[in-house]
């Protein structure tokens, strides 16, 4: 999974992955930048297992994370471009109802929250329901693979920038490239 270093604690890490989340919030890309590895990887997984309570327990779990990738960033430079994207589609761009736990190896720190977004250009409500998964190498963020419903966001019809494009593409040919 990950390479962690014993001196990372538990602790260390949520604060990390609780650190990315209030810099996107607060659209602090500065801030995001700070919390990743270069070579940082971000897979939007497609599942309706993040709808009700007791499936997205099955997620924080680990006991069923049964999602396809649809999009995957694949460095540092794609996760902030990505994000910066973001800052310019939703205000405000936060999630609400932040649940925390960590993986019973305490390798993985899990995030969940219900979107409160509101999409800047027509000013629809956005509340997708997102558990996010972050993995760590020595006291950075490594990997962060996000599960939700990924055609409820595509149902914004906001245009993605470039980065999310390639994004997307990527993540399409891996998947038939594997069959």
């Amino acid at each position: 999974m990950s390479n962690s270093t014993p001196s990372f604690s538990v602790q260390s890490k949520l604060a990390l992955a609780q650190k990315f989340i209030r810099a996107v919030e607060s659209k602090d890309l500065d801030a995001v930048a700070a919390t990743l590895v270069a070579d940082a990887q971000q897979f939007f997984m497609h599942t309706k297992r993040t709808k009700t309570k007791e499936s997205r327990n099955d997620v924080i779990s680990g006991q069923n994370r049964k999602a396809f990738c649809v999009a995957l960033l694949e460095n540092r430079e794609e996760i902030l471009a990505y994000t910066k994207g973001l800052f310019g589609k939703f205000t405000p761009l936060i999630w609400l109802n932040h649940e925390w736990s960590t993986s019973s190896d305490s390798n993985q720190v899990i995030f969940s929250g219900k979107g409160g977004m509101i999409v800047e250009k027509n000013g629809r409500p956005y509340n997708n329901d997102y558990v996010t998964v972050f993995e760590f190498e020595g006291d950075k963020i490594i990997r962060m693979y996000e599960y939700g419903d990924a055609f409820l966001y595509f149902s914004l019809r906001i245009l993605p920038n470039r980065t999310e494009v390639k994004s997307f593409v990527r993540a399409f040919q891996h998947l038939f490239s594997s069959k």
